[in-house]
């Protein structure tokens, strides 16, 4: 029965931000169906597992591997709401004078126009709407081809105004290197060297209790940034209509 078994779960999600502006609805749906999938996947699995004969031993790696899948799905997670949170948020917040404002700013001064400007900048000053396709430059180069490390991480942190969020610091987002880790030997090497050195015949070891804690960390810390910004977005938007009240 199950109740013999560690379970490995995800805690509850946190609540949807009160309030929430659509400039974070489209990721908050992201990461509520990143959570639903995960979960599924962990729920799998402790099926498979109370289904066992004997359920004293050793971990299957057609177990481990439903875990892996967990790493992979979370990480798919993780990029595809932050890249739709500073898509979509960036449009408001940088139509005020705030920290993300200057993090937009200084990223081109320091990065696209410290030197002659690249065709792919070209392109998006004189694109039909300017701001729009600088914004998805600024994503590109933020993100790159996927979220990878805690210093991808920072950059988005930084990008949406919220480095100075207490849940955010540069030491909580280092804290989840690990899950980052091993989401790359996941996708790249496939898990497939033996960490003992003995070559590639092995499989890399993974921890399933280790896996549903670093990647409910993950979905949490998601959560972690799509609370702030929401606050932040409505606060600019508050800004901006007061603006317009006084003109």
């Amino acid at each position: 029965m199950l109740s013999k078994l560690t379970l490995v779960e995800l805690s509850d999600l946190p609540r949807k931000p009160h309030g929430c502006p659509p400039e974070v609805e489209r990721s908050w749906a992201r990461l509520v169906a990143t959570y639903r999938s995960v979960s599924g996947l962990f729920t799998t699995l402790n099926e498979l597992r109370a289904a066992q004969s004997d359920m004293r031993g050793a971990i299957s790696e057609s177990h481990r591997d439903q875990a892996r899948s967990a790493i992979v799905f979370t990480a798919a997670g993780i990029d595809a709401c932050l890249r739709t949170l500073l898509r979509d948020s960036l449009s408001t917040l940088l139509r005020t004078g705030g920290p993300a404002h200057g993090a937009f700013t200084r990223h081109f001064i320091d990065n696209r126009l410290k030197t002659a400007p690249s065709e792919a900048t070209k392109r998006a000053v004189v694109a039909l709407d300017p701001r729009g396709a600088l914004i998805d430059l600024y994503v590109n180069d933020l993100t790159g081809s996927s979220i990878q490390c805690a210093g991808d991480l920072e950059d988005c942190r930084d990008a949406l105004g919220l480095k100075k969020d207490p849940a955010l610091t540069d030491a909580i987002l280092a804290s989840h290197e690990p899950f980052f880790i091993a989401r790359q030997q996941v996708v790249h090497e496939l898990d497939l060297v033996d960490p003992s050195g003995k070559g590639t015949r092995g499989r890399r070891h993974r921890d399933i209790a280790e896996v549903g804690a670093q990647c409910d960390g993950a979905l949490r810390l998601v959560h972690a940034f799509i609370a702030p910004t929401a606050r932040t977005v409505k606060k600019a938007q508050q800004s901006l209509l007061m603006g317009w009240t006084a003109t």
